[in-house]
């Protein structure tokens, strides 16, 4: 299929080129110096004392569960609006997921409300996914958080999933660092990429600890350091995994990290347009119109009204060559879930991802492609009307 318009994109340069070649010539591939650099720097970003860099958003997302002291049999409330990763993690430490509904169309962030309702004494975590790039009310959260751990009178983690969020801020705090652990991933459709790769920040010097223990399979010094001559041998003291990055996608993502702010800024320009051809069209809305905060604007969602049959809006757009995807659907209704928790009902997860379409968003397009996608999906909507 040749696209007019493609959903995403990623922006590589002779940079990059330059940086993995550099690491190529080291002949040092796995964790080294690129990566302690990569970490630094985005820290740094964050405004957090401590990255630590993981193969993959999965990865972070499993570590951050495991280190904020999740155990079998224990509870982890998250949306089921969030790509599968988010709920999988929990399974893999043996804990319950138990999934908290968005506030709606216009928001579909996860809500607080009903997030406040779901909070047991059984919860131990909290996972906060950043929709589409737009800060969920952390404020609000980090209160009902606070609050819960009063009553129950023990530790509940806040971690935040913000594989859609990196650069994206709240109150003059960016996401991740609003929680007790923050993950973002680098997967190759992201606002950062690097083809796999993920990072784990945190304030806290115990949980780095961990983590940097866990990532590489519970050992005391890594081969990096024994390289430099920082240590001889190593002792093995809990379970961990090999969750390394290598020093190419380090490399790789040292150069995106330089030209994220402005990266962000495109994207946010290209939405201003979407919305400047978009915002009075009938059948059509674009959530988050009014948020609190600045958005790093990672995908482009519209809601369909219940007029559109939006298989054929979607199969319509194909046809005149522009791409599109869904955000999410459900996870509580993958077969998978739906056998495990049978009868479960999110309201407004389920109204908002049975009409949720995802426009083309990448640094690469220019103001005419929003132009062409919007012309397209004008004449998409009056195609794919129910006929009555």
């Amino acid at each position: 299929m040749k696209w007019k318009v493609v959903l995403s994109d990623i922006d590589i340069t002779s940079a990059e080129l330059k940086a993995v070649q550099k690491v190529l010539k080291s002949r040092w591939l796995s964790m080294g110096a690129a990566t302690s650099e990569f970490e630094k720097s985005f820290a740094r970003f964050i405004g957090v004392k401590h990255a630590l860099a993981v193969s993959n958003g999965t990865a972070a997302l499993h570590l951050a569960l495991l280190a904020g002291g999740v155990k079998p049999g224990e509870e982890v409330l998250a949306p089921s609006l969030t790509f599968v990763a988010t709920v999988n993690s929990i399974l893999y430490c043996g804990a319950k997921p138990v999934f908290v509904d968005i506030c709606g169309p216009e928001n579909p962030n996860v809500s607080p409300l009903d997030l406040e309702r779901k909070i047991t004494e059984k919860t131990k975590a909290i996972l906060v996914v950043h929709y589409a790039g737009y800060p969920a009310d952390m404020p609000r959260i980090r209160d009902i958080v606070a609050t819960a751990e009063t009553k129950f009178n023990h530790k509940i983690a806040l971690i935040e999933d913000a594989a859609h969020a990196p650069g994206a801020e709240m109150a003059g705090t960016k996401c991740g660092a609003w929680g007790d652990l923050g993950c973002f991933s680098f997967f190759a459709n992201k606002n950062l990429v690097t083809g796999e790769g993920g990072m784990i920040v945190t304030d806290s010097d115990d949980l780095a600890a961990k983590l940097k223990l866990m990532r590489s399979h519970g050992m005391t010094s890594l081969s990096w350091q024994r390289h430099q001559g920082h240590a001889r041998s190593y002792d093995v003291v809990r379970l961990g995994y090999n969750f390394r990055l290598t020093e190419i996608e380090a490399a790789l993502g040292l150069e995106q990290l330089k030209k994220l702010k402005a990266s962000n800024l495109k994207r946010r320009r290209l939405v201003e347009l979407y919305h400047k051809n978009l915002n009075r069209t009938e059948n059509l809305s674009i959530p988050f119109q009014r948020f609190e905060g600045k958005s790093s604007y990672h995908i482009l969602p519209v809601i369909l009204s219940g007029q559109i049959d939006r298989s054929r809006f979607i199969e319509i757009l194909r046809q005149m060559g522009i791409q599109t995807s869904i955000h999410y659907p459900p996870v509580h209704l993958f077969t998978y879930y739906q056998q495990r928790f049978p009868n479960l009902r999110l309201p407004q997860t389920e109204l908002v991802a049975a009409r949720e379409v995802t426009l083309p968003l990448h640094p690469r397009m220019k103001p005419a492609d929003v132009n062409l996608v919007c012309r397209a999906v004008k004449q998409a909507l009056r195609q794919a009307k129910h006929a009555h």
